[in-house]
């Protein structure tokens, strides 16, 4: 501990706390009142006071960097902290209006639904982008995917699993190779004008694929219905 001290310029107190903490490396006891620690002790301690000093971030903050990304450079973190602060723009509460209008084109058990399943608020006003999905689901609805027709709210969850699987992917394969190469403002423009293409291209993308199975179905439906006959 006296050499972790002198090396990092943490004090004793503090460095046994980030251990109780569980963000060390686990520490070797020896003879007496004595540990040993590894030398990777030393980066992580100056790496923990970075992220407290220079990005004020908590040490539950931290702990989450470190289970979910490792021991993540500083500037890296940095970068992840401007694009989540550019990213996270108003969403207004819905006008009353608007918000009746499309409740008058839902049943209350659609919007129970889409509350249970997390797909829009349950709580407090609904807000804009909540509105938007509400006016979609309205709109499908009108044009025939009803209950009846065997299209349930629980069948939307399928597409909300499937766009967050592949954020994920998006995140960890495509986004954060290049956060070290580009400074804020050329990462924020790159998310801004890549978000509306990117939409476009999902949307390309679901059309073909959906043509192409369905075009599968209707190249063996002669056949499933000859061998059932």
């Amino acid at each position: 501990m006296r050499d972790l001290v002198r090396l990092t310029g943490v004090s004793a107190p503090t460095i046994h706390f980030y251990a109780q903490q569980g963000l060390l490396p686990a520490a070797r006891k020896t003879a007496g009142n004595q540990a040993l620690y590894p030398d990777s002790t030393i980066t992580r301690v100056r790496w923990i006071r970075d992220l407290q000093t220079e990005l004020n971030l908590s040490l539950r903050s931290i702990a989450h960097v470190l289970e979910m990304r490792g021991e993540l450079a500083v500037e890296e973190i940095r970068a992840l902290q401007a694009l989540g602060a550019l990213l996270d723009e108003p969403d207004p509460a819905a006008g009353a209006a608007e918000l009746a209008a499309v409740r008058e084109r839902l049943a209350p058990t659609d919007i129970a639904s889409l509350q249970r399943l997390g797909l829009i608020g349950s709580t407090g006003p609904i807000s804009s982008s909540d509105l938007r999905l509400l006016d979609l689901v309205a709109a499908m609805r009108a044009a025939g995917f009803t209950e009846d027709a065997g299209f349930s709210i629980e069948s939307l969850a399928l597409y909300r699993d499937a766009v967050e699987r592949l954020v994920a992917d998006e995140l960890a394969r495509i986004v954060e190779p290049v956060l070290h190469r580009h400074d804020t403002e050329t990462l924020r423009d790159l998310v801004h004008n890549g978000l509306p293409l990117t939409d476009r291209l999902l949307s390309l993308l679901h059309q073909r694929a959906v043509r192409g199975e369905m075009q599968r179905w209707l190249d063996i439906a002669p056949d499933a219905a000859g061998a059932t006959a």
